[in-house]
């Protein structure tokens, strides 16, 4: 297991030491959670492509109230639990954290029953405000699961999409989302979307 991943402040956390796992990077968090800034705070966050919970770690951080993060990996989804519980003053949040070990592709399918491990938080209730998702970089399935997360009944009229993914890669333009933003860190890219209001 390595520690040498950290969050913005310098808390340390738990990684796997296979070479698939390509946690954001604080320059990246950094610069979205600035960009963010207190529309973070009392907001349902959805982290998928978890991996470790970084992204997670943060938004509690930067007081999110509920989180739910989905990873399919078996051992990185236990990462990222231990790292959410790791924070400070969890024992008091622990009913508003969810770690989901699932495929992100099924779980964000629009009748996909997506039941949570914990069932104090109820999915029919909970809209997200902010959505999350950090694919491989190397894969080609952006578009879908975009599509199948706008799709959905989990978002609200003013909810903010961002996607991480490689530079190289132009999302295509969709009547489900509008782009209101994209930043590019090295080689990361950020693009924010919102839902395209229909009369």
């Amino acid at each position: 297991m390595k520690t040498n991943l950290r969050l913005i402040g310098g808390k340390r956390l738990q990684s796997p030491k296979n070479i698939y796992t390509r946690p954001t990077t604080l320059r990246v968090r950094e610069a979205l959670f600035n960009i963010l800034n207190n529309k973070v705070e009392n907001s349902n966050w959805l982290d998928l492509f978890s991996g470790t919970g970084a992204i997670s770690c943060e938004a509690y951080n930067h007081g999110a109230r509920k989180i739910i993060a989905i990873e399919k990996n078996k051992n990185n989804s236990k990462i990222c639990l231990r790292n959410l519980l790791s924070l400070q003053d969890i024992d008091s949040r622990k009913n508003d954290i969810d770690v989901i070990c699932k495929d992100v592709l099924n779980w964000t399918k629009p009748n996909y029953e997506r039941n949570l491990t914990s069932k104090i938080i109820d999915l029919n209730k909970l809209k997200f405000d902010f959505v999350y998702l950090d694919p491989p970089y190397d894969v080609d399935f952006h578009e879908l699961v975009l599509t199948q997360i706008f799709n959905c009944n989990f978002l609200k009229k003013n909810s903010i999409v961002i996607c991480e993914h490689s530079p190289n890669l132009y999302l295509k333009k969709s009547s489900l989302w509008e782009t209101i933003d994209v930043r590019d860190y090295g080689q990361s890219r950020l693009t924010f979307l919102i839902n395209v209001q229909h009369p």
